[in-house]
């Protein structure tokens, strides 16, 4: 829980620090972070970016799930890992996101998988976690090692998201390699 707090810290802190800091907080993020280079699948049309100040970035990509699956990941959306990463580096996944519109008599809703995994098949996961989100705009997050060496291209961060009928709005996802 400590890792969280201090990578919401960072990333709320960015701005007030000097260019250097800022510099190594950036050189952090190995992935494609901008809610418009997401890839969504699992759904027939595209959804939308919405402009929304209160998210970092003012931006997020709006995700209308049609019903609940007892296969969660066949909804969800990828974001691509443009760097390498080595054995044994650490890893944290960060994500802004809200639910705008809930299950009907929830409180929350669900996101399945938050996962770092191969980008093409088997898929398997290096790590993964999951969370869930209510109304407001909060930063989940998952964590883990790196296993072995991955090539840039070859990881891909991944949120599965068919656990009912709801809207989710995803921020900003990072992909910070704290080795970096």
């Amino acid at each position: 829980m400590n890792l969280w707090r201090i990578m919401f810290a960072c990333w709320l802190g960015v701005a007030a620090l000097p260019a250097q800091a800022q510099s190594d907080v950036s050189k952090q993020i190995i992935n494609a972070p901008a809610p418009e280079s997401f890839a969504v699948y699992g759904l027939s049309g595209q959804p939308s970016v919405v402009k929304d100040k209160n998210v970092q970035g003012g931006r997020a990509l709006r995700i209308a799930i049609p019903a609940a699956s007892d296969q969660p990941w066949t909804i969800g959306l990828n974001s691509a890992v443009n760097q390498p990463v080595k054995k044994g580096d650490k890893l944290v996944i960060a994500v802004w996101a809200r639910a705008s519109a809930l299950p009907e008599g929830a409180a929350t809703a669900k996101i399945a998988g938050i996962q770092l995994g191969l980008s093409k098949a088997p898929y398997t996961p290096v790590f993964r976690g999951e969370a869930a989100v209510g109304g407001t705009w909060q930063m989940v997050h998952a964590d883990g090692v790196a296993d072995r060496d991955y090539a840039a291209g070859e990881l891909t961060v991944s949120l599965q998201l068919a656990t009912g009928k709801q809207v989710f709005d995803i921020g900003p996802i990072l992909l910070l390699d704290l080795a970096k």
